[in-house]
Parts: C-alpha cells; structure tokens; sequence
C-alpha cells in the first residue's frame, strides 16, 4: 500500500508535456518571477500555477484586447443613462503643439499690426547670468501687449563699440524703424551709451531714454556714495546682519518689530534704502526687544558683539537722527518708482512725479536741498529726460485739465519735438497738430460728462 502510494506521488509531480510531440526531459519550468517585460504572461499562467492542468499552445495565447469602446456599446453601459456617449479621444502632443505654435504666430501678427498703427516701445534689458555671462533680451511693447523678440549673448562685444552698434542696428530693422516710438535701455556703460548714440545718429526717427527703474538707481548710487551717508548705510548693515544672522534675534525681530526690515528689490540702491527706512521706523521695537525678559538672561547679552550692537540701537541718537535725514531725501525718489510700477499711465505722470519729489526734499531738508536738487538734475539731464516725458506731462488731461496748469518752455519743446519725429516716422503730424489743438481747447468729446469722469480716474503724478 505505502508502495503504491509513492507511486502516484510520483505521478502526480510529473511535469506536464506542453505539446505531445515532446519528451518530459525537453520541458522547462515556467519562470514564475514577474517582471516589467512578462507580468501580463504570469498574471495569465496564474491560474495553471494554483491548480496545474494540461497546457496546451492555444491555452498560452494572450486574450485579445478589449478596446473601450467595446465596453461603451455594451448593453450594460447603455443601460446607465439614455444619453450615453463616449468621451472624445485625447489630442496628442504634436497636435497641442501645432496648436499653440499657431496661436503664438497670430499673435504675433496681431501685434505686428498694432505696431505699424499706432507704434511701439522696444526694451533693452541687460542683465547677467549665475555664471557671468553677459545678455541683452529684446521686447517689444505695444498698447496690446508685449511680445518677447529676442535674447543676444554680448558677453564677448560688451566693449566692441562696432558690434554694440551692429547689434542695436540689426534689431532697429527687425521692428521697423518707421514703428519704434522710444528705445528704452538699462545699461549706463560708456559703450553701450556711445553705440546708442551712433544708432540715434543713423536712423533719427525715435527716441533713446534710460529706464526709469534704474535711473533713480543710479541716482540712489550717487547718494550712497556720499561719506555722511556711507557712514549711515554701514551701521545700518551690521543691525541688520546682526538680526538676521541669529536665531534669537530672529525669533524675538518677528515679535517686537511688526514689519520686515529687509527689502526684496532687485534693485541694489533702492533696496539698500528701502532697508534703512524700515529700520528707522522699527527703532522703538528693537529697543523693547533688546530690553525683553527673553534677551536679557540669555547669552548673548554678554557678547561683545550684542553690547555694540545695543549701543547703536539704544543710545546712538547721533546715527537715527542722521539716518532720519537721509530717508529724508531718499524716500520721495523711491515714492516714484511705487508710482511708476502702478503701470497706469506711466509716461504722463513720471515728469510730475519727478518735480513733485524734488518739492518735498526742498521741504525736509532745507537749504542743502540745493546740493541734491544738482544731483537730481544731472541724472535727469543725462540720462533720463526726454521730450516724451514732458508730451505725456501735457497730455495727461488729468493734469493738463487742472486749474492754473501753465506749461513751461520745456514742455512746449518736448510736444514739438515730438511732432517733428512724428513726421519723420511717417506719420501724418499735420493731423497730430490737429488733434493737439482740438484737446488744448477742450472741444468735442472731450468736454462730456463720460470723458471727464474717466479723466478723473488717472493718475497726477
């Protein structure tokens, strides 16, 4: 009995032939170690695995494939709801593609159009990579939007006067310089501004200025390079380095000063005294906080470091009163930028803005508003004024319209300056004189109730 027990166990664990054709010897085991490339054959022989069978070559076939849509006209699916359809088939990658390359094309063209109607500002954006490497990005803005034209690598001709001005040149044809209104530029470096003036000289139908962004910068470099006031900006830093380079200060900073001292700007100057004027601002909080149950018994109480940095913050009047005098000056010239970013009707309001910051350093700093008032006048007259700004001053009807606005000698030429470039750029300046006198006289539409209650709604400046 045992004997024939063994018997049928050994039959039993014979392995089955996969085709009659062929000896048990030449069968090989099933790999039953799934992988990526075969999961779908052990998932099918899963079921041979748990109660072995004869395996035959058809019973080896994989099932065919059930599309969807088999499963979307069964009756079972048609009995959800009687207003079944298949969901449309996902658009492929090259079809989203070709899409979107011809959205952007008509976009382009679009704006194209507008730049031949009512002209453009072309932008030259300098600026420098995490390695170094040197780039001017090229954009064009229009009253329908800006369109980014292109991105130079000038890291080996930023003091090649020839390439500069070839650089410049080959983008004036490429917008058209019947179309260009105004080139706004960022960099002051001595070729760059010699190039500049070289294509000014060739084509002479637009016009070059300095973004105002970095104007008020540069001007700010100006006034920080000043000893009274270098001196200021570098007690100033170490408070600040001090608080944010511990974590005591910075904990306690976060609970007795209720505003961030540090400013975010990517511009260096305007950042630099945007931090001091939050810092003079926020004295009384650092002195209760130098004064707090949780800064005195703690270690840093008895630092060299904390006992230099509590004499300023405590008992240096001679620094927050000089500190005080300088946000004085600065703070209306960074007011301007706050006003310009608003990007509502820029052009007409910087000339006002800029007149009116002048108005109040003359009032909070007296007699030495002489020496900043030159200051001021140097980088205006050098790199930022243009009669653009002093046209967009007048034709500001929010301005223009105001009781007793006289305009000045300067910008009576400003309008006619740019009458004359409007006839050099083809454009028709008989009707603009037209147009300009019908606004002067307040005739037409604009003497309504609407226009002047959109009027109203601009900026002064």
């Amino acid at each position: 009995m045992l004997r024939k027990m063994k018997t049928r166990k050994h039959e039993h664990d014979e392995v089955p032939h996969t085709s009659p054709a062929l000896p048990s010897a030449q069968v090989q085991q099933p790999q039953l170690q799934p992988t990526v490339s075969n999961n779908r054959c052990f998932l099918h022989f899963l079921p041979y695995l748990r109660q072995p069978k004869e395996i035959t070559y058809n019973s080896c076939q994989l099932k065919p494939k059930v599309e969807a849509s088999d499963y979307f006209d069964s009756p079972s699916a048609k009995s959800i709801g009687k207003f079944f359809s298949k969901p449309a088939p996902e658009p492929t990658y090259e079809a989203v593609l070709q899409e979107q390359l011809r959205e952007t094309e008509n976009r382009a063209k679009e704006l194209k159009q507008e730049w031949q109607t009512s002209g453009c500002t072309v932008i030259v954006d300098s600026w420098k990579s995490k390695c170094d490497k040197s780039f001017v990005s090229v954009l064009v803005h229009c009253s329908k939007g800006t369109q980014f034209l292109t991105s130079i690598d000038v890291s080996e001709i930023t003091e090649d006067l020839d390439e500069l001005e070839s650089m410049l040149s080959r983008v004036v044809d490429d917008v058209g310089a019947h179309n260009i209104v105004q080139i706004v530029m960022n960099d002051v470096s001595p070729h760059m501004q010699m190039a500049r003036q070289y294509v000014l000289n060739k084509y002479d139908s637009f016009f070059f200025v300095l973004c105002a962004d970095h104007c008020i910068n540069l001007l700010l470099e100006k006034i920080a390079a000043l000893e009274h006031v270098s001196e200021v900006l570098m007690k100033a830093r170490e408070i600040t380095r001090f608080l944010y380079g511990h974590a005591l200060p910075m904990k306690l900073k976060g609970r007795y000063v209720q505003v961030e001292i540090l400013s975010s700007s990517y511009l260096r100057f305007v950042a630099v005294f945007i931090t001091l004027e939050r810092l003079v601002s926020a004295r009384v909080g650092l002195v209760q906080m130098f004064s707090s149950p949780k800064w005195v018994p703690s270690g840093w109480a008895c630092l060299d470091l904390f006992e230099h940095i509590q004499s300023i913050v405590k008992t240096d009047d001679e620094f927050w009163h000089a500190a005080a005098e300088v946000v004085k000056v600065t703070k209306p010239l960074v007011s301007v930028l706050y006003k310009l970013e608003s990007d509502i009707c820029a052009m007409g309001i910087l000339y006002e803005a800029m007149d009116r910051a002048k108005e109040e350093i003359s009032l909070s700093v007296g007699y030495e508003s002489d020496f900043y008032w030159c200051m001021i006048d140097r980088i205006w007259d050098g790199y930022l004024h243009s009669p653009l700004h002093a046209a967009g001053q007048m034709l500001n009807p929010r301005l223009f319209y105001t009781a007793g606005f006289q305009p000045d000698a300067e910008i009576s030429s400003g309008i006619a300056a740019c009458t004359i470039q409007l006839d050099k750029a083809h454009y028709n300046a008989r009707k603009a004189s037209a147009q300009l006198e019908v606004y002067e006289k307040k005739l037409g539409y604009f003497d309504t109730d609407p226009a002047m209650q959109q009027i109203m709604e601009l900026p002064q400046g």
